[in-house]
């Protein structure tokens, strides 16, 4: 609700409060609701609060809403779905931790099943294997290049990047659309991915801010892994809720 200077709250906008906002569609909202089947969230600055921790809220006060709306989630039979930059092997302690079978890894890289027993691994439109990416990935020489075409500006996120299973993970501020239009002349199946700021500082960075980047094979994204896992197990989109807090979310 908006104030101005010297009007207090404007009346037009408590009116359409009243008239659009939830509790005016409370039935239809929870007719809708009832309908859900699978929930896909994103981890880190979504269904995690700061640090990574998921008992803390915005305010750094300690809190037992989000386990709370995830156990009654997990008793209605809704699969809830933790969809995250983070490697699968991160993500399987996360997700068995939370009572969670299914997950989505490296942007969407990677769809998994009971907890790792099957696992479906999207390449996009890179030429390299499957079965190991991250080495072909690598054995392209892209990180060199984006090192060199970027000295001082990017990094490797340790020790995060230590324990990818398919796509280099960075760190720094570069210019995206310049990185991409060199990645597209000279690594044509490869797309840098900006997966937001970070809450660290880097000493061998000259940089006035830090964000997080993903470096995946083109036609890659969270969005189509989600498509794809819906196509999969049948899913209809009345079916489905997709919660995110970044640019990565969204595509």
């Amino acid at each position: 609700m908006a104030a101005f200077p010297g009007n207090g709250t404007d009346p037009r906008l408590e009116r359409a409060a009243e008239e659009l906002g939830p509790r005016a569609r409370w039935a239809e909202i929870k007719e809708k609701l009832g309908r859900v089947k699978v929930i896909y969230t994103d981890l880190d600055g979504t269904m995690m609060g700061p640090r990574g921790c998921f008992f803390l809220n915005l305010h750094m006060e300690y809190t037992l809403r989000p386990a709370a709306v995830l156990l009654e989630a997990l008793r209605m039979g809704v699969d809830v779905v933790p969809v995250s930059g983070r490697s699968g092997r991160q993500m399987r302690e996360t997700a068995r931790l939370m009572g969670l079978r299914n997950y989505i890894a490296e942007l969407g890289v990677e769809l998994v099943y009971d907890q790792g027993e099957r696992v479906v691994v999207n390449t996009g439109s890179f030429q390299g294997n499957a079965d190991d990416l991250y080495r072909s990935i690598m054995e392209s020489g892209v990180a060199d290049f984006l090192f060199s075409r970027y000295a001082g500006r990017l990094e490797y996120h340790t020790p995060w990047s230590s324990f990818r299973d398919c796509t280099p993970l960075f760190r720094g501020l570069v210019d995206l659309a310049q990185a991409n239009g060199l990645l597209e002349k000279r690594f044509p199946g490869l797309i840098l991915v900006d997966n937001g700021v970070l809450p660290v500082r880097s000493e061998t960075l000259d940089v006035p801010e830090v964000r997080a980047y993903h470096l995946v094979p083109k036609g890659v994204s969270k969005e189509r892994a989600v498509a794809e896992d819906m196509r999969l197990r049948g899913f209809e989109p009345s079916e489905a809720v997709a919660v995110g807090d970044s640019d990565a979310d969204l595509a």
